[in-house]
């Protein structure tokens, strides 16, 4: 680390060694979840991930060189940020460029890249893909083949960085923290250089308490980044945040989270708290759920703060627990870092004639035609030098007189990245007659009274719509493309009707023939496809009516007094009417978003399906619904090319957005379509193999951690590590079993509470700790007593087992389980036995969305295993290991090192986790490996939920179908399973193995079935594979058991085909279990079956003759 003390990581390094617990970061989904988190302590090790990662995947890249950011609203960014930092690369946040305003989002990100010098681009996997498909649909829309600079970079997706207990790069460090690009023209846009001092300076005179903060503000920008995420990381905070997308569809979300988490702190323009009195936005009968006692700082900001808005939202949310003094509006800008004054509470009315003069006259009379209402912005911040000036003579001016603000102090940016005459004209002015002190110029106008700054507007012609800049002339510039419009003859501004509205766009042009009026809809939608924002009012004029300069410029505020004073002579007056309310009409009327309505879904939002919480029923009913669509519109080649894969990899939004272009575009845009899916595909598997070859290792080294000693050799260098081959007998171990605790990871799922009881049965004296999902131990206590009353009834199992049983409240997917420092240590220091069973099954998602538990959280249990204590592993693998392999045999010592037909996200992600296990054993963990089939209920019938094998039997019993194809079936009883696992992981011998828990005799479907038939009176028809197929596809509809699963059965069905004659070798496991007292053999196959029979007659999933047993 730098020896400066200008450096931003210094105070929250300090607060991450000091409170390494203490949440941090929070993100939040529509619906209020919690969807990401990190602690300090998180935070640093994941930056610190992310940093090796960019530092590998970027080896050029030194302190000072510049990257975009371009991310979706989330953590990511905020990661991908800090992770910069530490490597003193200089970030520049950027709106990422989404179907919404693509055209200008794109114009405005490809100024930047080009103006700033940009190395390289930094995303997400999700807006990777997204972006891709939009350059596409861009191309397509604008006939255009030219390369937009972007895409020349190198684009890494932060989001793939694995997870690192202890990362490993070379920290940097660069006195310009990051480049704040201003919100202006796409054309002109200029990069605020925002150094350490400044961030430091400024945060220092803004924060002023321990903050636990709540923000839908836009990360790219300077009061979401720097005042919700930097400042609070810098002085010891918290922050929840969600996207502003979401604010905008239930703005109640805001106030229920700072109720819900008793929220210190919160901001946001002056739009929002005109939004909240809605009463379609905020019912009144939603106020007495929310409490804001807890707010000690509630900003109104960014834009023109309305008196009447103020009044009217104390009063709404007083009873509320909103108290007066916590509601003040502020002044700041980017060039002044983020804020100059602050606390503003008073408002003032002034005589509205003498203040269009320049002359503050207040007045105590009640605010009347001749008044004006100000809102105070408060008083200079600590460190803050601010002087009201004449902008032409740059003298100062006495209170209460109206001219340009102009700020100094510490917190003043150095400039404009690149621009050195703007810098010297806006950063480096002078006061007359007084050259010493650089000022700032902020464009500004207000005035002063009683010492606190009083906002009166712009200089210059800015129109701010929902806190947001826009600069007129973007939008002038699209409504004179239409040829009936005069060239240099228009003029765009921002109007409000009264005190409490919103801002709205209007724009007046003037015509080239009165009689030929042009289309305000379609200008009002290419500035919306351009800017992101609506044309509320288009009025056409007569040519030459305009008002100018002397010069013969557009007098803009000119042409908005004649507008606001009704004297334009109209030849036309149009409102567009794509508002918000008309948005959603035409939503509900597009076949593709009528579809996500019916999955909850509003068709915006910039994560994908996998990471929405659909489950996989769901998400296989939506495929089948935008299939439908698509056939609909005559697409069904398009139809086949959209899988459940495909849908996975791009935000929502795009996806929609997508889908909609496709179904109502040209012929030969669907054809450009079906290659870019295509195209897409195949780079997603080299990625996923890319990705999977690097994930197959350990991401820490065990070297590093706490009293670790190798118990069967030194750890050794992982080039040396011996691997196994894939035949031959293996060498068991000889290492006694570890003492103390025993810990069981996915003790809820289907087959936990089979393994759990087993541990109690088998482990007598032992405590088994058990990590669950939960909020305290006696729910998490609950939750396993539920699972484990679905293998056995409570009251048959001895209250000692039950007392035996100890939550750990975690989760697998976060760094140390989701556990405290302290309570990992001592979850470290108490185990001395393993059981690795947690895993997230689903044969739907792809391996990058299963990575984080099945991968990392191994990797975690692998860290937990190696760490204080000496300990042994039991991880529970998969057969599927071995994906679709066509080997005529599958040998306990295969490894499958060649990824020989791994095609989907869980056998890829087990695969990956066992060699990552296999690592670790190379180093010298004392594990075992258990390789189940697949997995059925107990002979009893027992168990709490189904998987693949029980939804396939189920479905096939229903329509009485059977396949004649020779597959080997291994089922296998849940029971027997856990038992006979337990019974081998406590063999001393049997460390190092791996054993394959399949069944000793062959079998295949039609065994199975023939069984069925006598249990059921059942008849049968069998099939060959492919017209079982066939029948498969024909009679399986929604609602069926088998349909979550019908794509991923019908993709598979030419890789189960080609594996017709592989059988399983499982010698060792045979073994093992005859060697122990407690090994089971396998029950008759009539057994196993007549257990799945009894399982899924008491699950409702079958319905058998009258009389049936």
């Amino acid at each position: 680390m730098p020896g400066s003390n200008d450096d931003v990581l210094i105070p929250f390094l300090s607060w991450a060694d000091r409170h390494p617990d203490r949440r941090l970061f929070c993100f939040l989904d529509a619906q209020g979840r919690e969807v990401e988190q990190h602690t300090y302590g998180e935070f640093v090790v994941r930056t610190g991930a992310v940093a090796e990662f960019l530092q590998r995947s970027l080896p050029k890249l030194r302190a000072g060189d510049r990257v975009l950011l371009a991310y979706p609203p989330g953590l990511d960014m905020i990661t991908a940020f800090f992770a910069c930092v530490r490597l003193g690369w200089i970030p520049v946040p950027v709106y990422p460029p989404t179907s919404h305003g693509y055209d200008g989002a794109l114009a405005k990100m490809n100024f930047i890249a080009q103006d700033c010098g940009a190395s390289a681009v930094l995303t997400t996997r999700a807006f990777y893909w997204s972006m891709r498909v939009n350059r596409v649909r861009h191309r397509i829309r604008t006939r255009s083949l030219r390369r937009d600079p972007v895409s020349a970079l190198p684009w890494v997706r932060t989001s793939d960085a694995p997870r690192a207990q202890r990362p490993e790069f070379e920290p940097g460090h660069s006195e310009t923290l990051f480049l704040q690009y201003t919100s202006g023209s796409t054309r002109n846009p200029r990069g605020v250089m925002v150094s350490h001092r400044n961030l430091l300076s400024n945060c220092e005179a803004v924060v002023d308490h321990l903050p636990v903060g709540v923000s839908w503000l836009p990360q790219y920008h300077d009061m979401g980044l720097i005042g919700y995420y930097l400042f609070f990381a810098m002085k010891g905070g918290t922050t929840y945040g969600f996207s502003p997308v979401d604010f905008i569809q239930r703005p109640l979300l805001w106030l229920e989270t700072i109720t819900k988490y008793r929220g210190t702190a919160a901001s946001a323009p002056d739009f929002a708290f005109a939004y909240c009195l809605r009463e379609d936005k905020v019912p009144t009968d939603a106020l007495a759920r929310l409490d804001l006692s807890s707010l000690r700082f509630f900003m109104n900001a960014a834009e023109p703060v309305r008196a009447a808005n103020v009044r009217a939202f104390l009063q709404r949310f007083r009873p509320a627990g909103l108290r007066p003094e916590v509601f003040f509006s502020a002044f700041g800008l980017a060039e002044y870092t983020l804020a100059a004054t602050n606390y503003g509470r008073r408002i003032l009315t002034v005589d509205a004639a003498a203040f269009a003069g320049g002359s503050v006259v207040p007045s105590a009379a009640p605010l009347g035609p001749a008044g004006k209402e100000l809102v105070s912005c408060g008083a200079p911040l600590p460190g803050v030098e601010l002087r009201i000036v004449d902008p032409e003579t740059r003298a100062p001016l006495p209170a209460e007189q109206v001219g340009e603000i102009w700020l100094a102090g510490p917190s003043r940016c150095a400039g404009y990245w690149g621009q050195p005459q703007a810098t010297r004209e806006v950063f480096e002015a002078r006061l007359a007659g007084d050259p010493s002190t650089p000022w700032l110029r902020t464009g500004d106008l207000g005035f002063l009274h009683g010492e606190e700054l009083f906002h009166c507007g712009r200089l210059k012609d800015l129109v701010i719509l929902r806190g947001q800049n826009y600069y007129p002339q973007d939008v002038e510039a699209i409504v004179q493309q239409d040829p009936r419009v005069r060239a240099g003859c228009t003029a765009a501004f921002s109007v409000v009707a009264d005190e409490a509205a919103e801002e709205a766009l209007v724009v007046v042009a003037e015509l080239r023939d009165p009689a030929r009026l042009p289309d305000a809809a379609a200008l009002s939608r290419q500035v919306q496809a351009a800017l992101g924002i609506a044309v509320d009012t288009l009025v056409f004029i007569r040519a030459r009516t305009l008002a100018k300069t002397s010069s013969g410029k557009v007098s803009r505020h000119r042409v908005k007094r004649a507008y606001l004073e009704g004297e334009l002579e109209a030849v036309a007056v149009v409102r567009p009417g794509l508002g918000e309310a008309s948005g959603s009409a035409a939503a509900a009327t597009d076949p593709v978003h009528e579809v996500f309505a019916r999955y909850g879904l509003r068709g915006t939002e910039e994560w994908t399906l996998a990471e929405s919480g659909i489950d996989s029923l769901r998400l296989v009913e939506l495929a089948q619904d935008l299939k439908g669509v698509l056939v609909e519109a005559g697409l069904e080649e398009l139809s086949e090319a959209l899988t459940v894969q495909s849908l996975q990899q791009l935000a929502i939004a795009e996806l929609g957005a997508l889908l909609t272009q496709v179904a109502e575009g040209p012929s030969v845009a669907r054809v450009r379509f079906r290659r870019v899916l295509t195209r897409i595909a195949k780079e997603h598997h080299a990625f996923e193999q890319e990705l999977m070859e690097r994930d197959a290792r350990l991401n820490f080294d065990p070297a590093c951690l706490p009293v670790f000693r190798g118990l069967s050799e030194a750890p050794r260098p992982r080039s040396e590590a011996p691997r196994a081959q894939p035949k031959g007998p293996q060498a068991p171990g000889s290492e006694a079993p570890a003492a103390g605790s025993v810990f069981l990871t996915g003790g809820t799922g289907f087959f936990g509470p089979f393994l759990l009881l087993e541990l109690l049965r088998q482990l007598p004296e032992r405590p088994v700790l058990v990590l669950v999902r939960a909020e305290t131990p006696e729910a998490g206590k609950q939750r396993l007593l539920e699972a484990l009353a679905t293998v056995r009834p409570l009251a048959e199992l001895p209250p000692a087992w039950l007392e035996r049983i100890q939550p750990v409240c975690g989760d697998l997917a976060r760094t140390n389980l989701g556990l405290t420092t302290a309570a990992w240590e001592a979850l470290a220091e108490q185990v001395g036995t393993i059981y690795h069973n947690g895993a997230l099954v689903n044969y739907l998602y792809d391996y990058a969305t299963m990575r984080a538990t099945n991968v990392a959280g191994t990797n975690e249990v692998l860290r937990l295993a190696m760490s204080h204590r000496p300990k042994q592993l039991n991880h529970v693998s998969s057969t599927f290991i071995f994906g679709w392999s066509t080997k005529e045999v599958l040998w306990e010592t295969d490894p499958n090192e060649d990824r020989e037909l791994l095609d989907f996200g869980y056998s890829q992600s087990k695969w990956v986790a066992e060699q990552v296990v296999r690592d670790a054993m190379a180093q010298g963990l004392q594990a075992r490996i258990f390789r189940p089939a697949l997995i059925t209920p107990s002979v009893a019938g027992g168990g709490g939920s189904f998987d693949i094998a029980v939804r396939l039997l189920a479905f096939m019993v229903k329509h009485q179908l059977t396949t004649t194809a020779q597959n080997q079936v291994s089922f296998c009883p849940a029971d027997l399973v856990a038992r006979n696992i337990v019974a081998i992981g406590e063999q001393p011998a049997s460390v190092g193995l791996t054993f394959h828990v399949t069944r000793d005799d062959y079998a295949n479907m039609s065994d199975v079935t023939a069984i069925l038939a006598q249990l059921g009176e059942l008849k049968f028809t069998a099939y060959d594979l492919d017209r079982f197929v066939t029948e498969v596809t024909e009679r399986c509809v929604p609602g069926d058991i088998l349909f979550p699963l019908l794509d991923f059965f019908l993709r598979s069905m030419d890789n189960i085909a080609a594996m017709e004659f592989k059988r399983y070798d499982n010698a060792a496991y045979r073994r093992f279990r005859a060697s122990s007292p407690e090994g089971l053999a396998d029950p008759p196959l009539r057994d196993v079956v007549g257990g799945l029979w009894r399982f899924m007659k008491r699950r409702g999933l079958i319905a058998a003759p009258a009389g049936v047993v």
